[in-house]
């Protein structure tokens, strides 16, 4: 995959793979925004905590977003005030406050250097068909006392009709964040593993997880901060919410913008904002989302962004660029605390709606306050088995498309044709299956069963990232069949192996 600017500019440190059988009081899934700051907030309060990751630190979401840390959300605080009341639209600014506020303190109080600041950050329209709503967002805010303004214009290289600015929100590199935390999570007594996915679970008395080297975890609470739970634990998190593919670059500009965070709230708007740090002048800027496995050519999105947003910022150089993954709750409110009803040692944090810095970050202070207190003033908000987010429109017109992609998949026909160019993916048949095939850059074919091995979906090829992507449930495998994003645990087979192995872990 291409690698963000956070990760080039941070490679942090290696940790090892856990290499023998583990005990320990909690165990927390997954090394980052969310895995790691509950690990330190814990380990804080004494509790004995070890961190397993299937790939590295950081190297997730956690690494390739924008470094915003806001609690502007777009258009997120009307919404929640008509769904269910201006009092829990509070609750969601105070909580996404907070963690602003946290991530400030563990920086100063632990000498981090990750080019943090405090500046204010924009939602805009230059459509005027958005105003409305816009207008309705900032007379919300007004009435929950958000420090904010309305604004009729903004000097940036967009007709703007109409902007919101929220005051004293933050930006910083947040792979440097994660990896200095990281290595004061092992002053704490922290135990980091990294290369160590999870592939099977044991519900008792005490939690057994199976490593994929086959090694045991026993441990009394379990943190899920996985991105996308794997396990689902029949609440139906696959159901509740949809996966989408971000795209973003970053490169030296000549023309001055004014200091800030900018986001678009057009459905296909942009998202940009200036960056100062190693010694250059940067902007970020991204755009193109779509939900995953559901787009005919991603490399066409790069081309598109280099040319709208480059002309429009004098952008000299792109140095790199990068796609991130983030997944949608439908009630735009994530799910943070307790996996199910029944299983009150099992935590989960998924659904961030690409707000991860600082819904992430919450999502700690909340698991915490659970595992420590076993109340905290924002779960029921947050609740994963609330019951206003299913069963809406948004709902059943996302899991009819999924039913759609489904079936779709299951009709295609793949190509009888095994001729491809270097770094070309395609749906093949071989001897009556269908595959999907790869040809890397030095002319080696990948030939894999593209069946996936969550729910049963048929995947696609993602030519802009070289993957193959699952438009059901937002799963994705590298062109060797690993797995790279979750739900999916087990990785795909070969074309002349047994056919994938499909197992949801709903239970």
């Amino acid at each position: 995959m291409n690698e963000s600017y956070w990760i080039v500019s941070s490679k942090g440190e290696r940790y090892e793979k856990l290499k023998e059988d583990l005990e320990v009081d909690t165990l927390i899934i997954g090394g980052g925004i969310v895995g790691v700051t509950t690990a330190y907030l814990l380990s804080k309060k004494g509790i004995e905590i070890a961190i397993v990751d299937a790939n590295k630190i950081g190297y997730g979401s956690s690494g390739r977003n924008t470094g915003k840390i806001t609690s502007q959300h777009g258009i997120i605080y009307s919404k929640i005030r008509n769904k269910y009341g201006l009092d829990s639209a509070k609750l969601y600014y105070e909580g996404n406050e907070s963690a602003i506020d946290l991530i400030e303190e563990i920086i100063k109080s632990n000498n981090i250097d990750c080019n943090f600041e405090r500046l204010s950050s924009f939602i805009y329209s230059d459509n005027e068909n958005y105003i409305e709503e816009l207008k309705e967002e900032y007379q919300t805010c007004k009435k929950l006392e958000i420090d904010c303004k309305y604004h009729e214009h903004l000097d940036i290289p967009f007709d703007v009709k109409g902007a919101i600015e929220f005051f004293n929100q933050a930006q910083f590199n947040p792979k440097k964040y994660l990896d200095a935390l990281t290595k004061e999570c092992l002053k704490l007594g922290v135990k980091v593993y990294e290369e160590t996915p999870i592939i099977d679970y044991e519900e008792g008395n005490i939690y057994n997880l199976k490593t994929k080297d086959d090694k045991t975890i026993k441990a009394l609470n379990i943190i899920m901060a996985s991105h996308f739970p794997w396990y689902d634990g029949l609440n139906l998190y696959f159901a509740k919410e949809k996966g989408e593919r971000s795209y973003l670059l970053a490169g030296e500009y000549e023309k001055d913008i004014p200091k800030g965070m900018y986001l678009s709230v057009e459905d296909s708007g942009f998202t940009f904002k200036p960056y100062c740090g190693d010694g250059q002048n940067l902007i970020i800027l991204g755009g193109g989302d779509h939900k995953v496995g559901q787009c005919k050519n991603e490399g066409e999105i790069y081309k598109k962004l280099i040319n709208e947003l480059g002309e429009k910022f004098k952008v000299k150089q792109f140095k790199c660029k990068w796609s991130a993954q983030d997944y949608i709750s439908y009630d735009n409110i994530p799910y943070i605390g307790y996996v199910n009803k029944k299983e009150d040692n099992f935590y989960v944090a998924t659904g961030f709606c690409k707000w991860g810095m600082t819904n992430g970050t919450l999502a700690s202070i909340i698991i915490r306050d659970l595992i420590c207190y076993r109340e905290s003033k924002f779960e029921n908000i947050f609740n994963p088995s609330r019951k206003g987010n299913i069963f809406t429109t948004e709902f059943v017109t996302q899991n009819l498309n999924m039913t759609f992609n489904y079936i779709g998949g299951k009709l295609k026909i793949g190509d009888d044709n095994l001729i491809l160019e270097n770094g070309e993916g395609k749906i093949v048949n071989i001897e009556g299956k269908r595959c999907g095939a790869y040809k890397d850059y030095d002319g080696k074919i990948y030939i894999v069963d593209i069946t996936c091995t969550h729910l049963g979906c048929e995947l696609t090829f993602n030519s802009a990232e070289k993957t193959w992507d699952c438009p059901c449930h937002a799963s994705r495998f590298d062109y060797r069949g690993n797995v790279i994003e979750g739900p999916a645990l087990k990785n795909l087979n070969r074309y002349d192996e047994e056919k994938n192995d499909i197992d949801p872990k709903l239970i």
